[in-house]
């Protein structure tokens, strides 16, 4: 990551790279929550990998700095979830994009599935994660806005090459997979670990499902891109 970026006071997404400007929702958190100060470095970029350095001057950002372009990784890899009770999913989905996680699916409901998002609450949960991802995103600097997309069908997902369950006992390798799968709290059914090219295990501890898809995220991120 460039020092400047790295050093940044604030980092946000903008819809013109070319001419930046912010969003009500941004211009609050850099002047109320941040509470800047007149001339504070500010990063922005259009989530699609070009970026530029500015300067935060009135409540409104000015560029000070050319754009810059950095290359979408070669791997896109990417984490699919289920959702799980009260703010775990967030909570689990945040991390991932922290960690370096580029593409987060949410599963669409499976035999265990406890929480279950479909119809408005679909639309309205689904709209929540994104808010989850761009802030996230913001705080570690990204430049590429992860993918976000479901609900997703675990069969659909699991037809994609590269992807792997995670499941006690699985044997894949880390390095060789896009997409880890993990399930709800109980876990898959047998009926659902079937329908999968491949299982991986993510160690011997029994865990959460929100602290298995960090655990899935972060070890794809060590074992690919180290």
């Amino acid at each position: 990551m460039d020092e400047a970026l790295r050093r940044s006071s604030a980092h946000v997404f903008v819809d013109n790279i070319d001419a930046p400007l912010l969003t009500d929702a941004d211009q609050h958190h850099l002047s109320r929550v941040l509470r800047l100060r007149a001339g504070e470095s500010v990063s922005c970029s259009d989530g699609r990998g070009s970026w530029r350095m500015c300067e935060w001057v009135g409540d409104v950002i000015r560029a000070t700095g050319s754009v810059n372009f950095v290359d979408r990784p070669s791997t896109i890899l990417g984490v699919a979830l289920a959702p799980v009770k009260g703010d775990r999913t967030e909570d689990a989905v945040e991390k991932l994009v922290e960690i370096g996680i580029d593409r987060i699916m949410i599963l669409a409901p499976v035999e265990h599935s406890v929480v279950r998002w479909d119809g408005d609450r679909a639309v309205t949960s689904m709209q929540r994660i994104e808010r989850v991802v761009r802030a996230a995103a913001m705080q570690s600097r990204r430049v590429w806005l992860p993918i976000v997309e479901g609900p997703t069908p675990l069969a659909q997902i699991l037809t994609e090459p590269g992807v792997a369950m995670a499941e006690p006992g699985g044997t894949a390798d880390l390095s060789s997979l896009a997409t880890v799968v993990v399930g709800p709290e109980g876990g898959f059914s047998a009926a659902e670990v079937s329908l999968a090219q491949s299982t991986v295990d993510l160690g011997a501890a029994i865990l959460r499902a929100g602290t298995a898809a960090v655990v899935a995220g972060a070890l794809m991120v060590a074992h690919s891109r180290r």
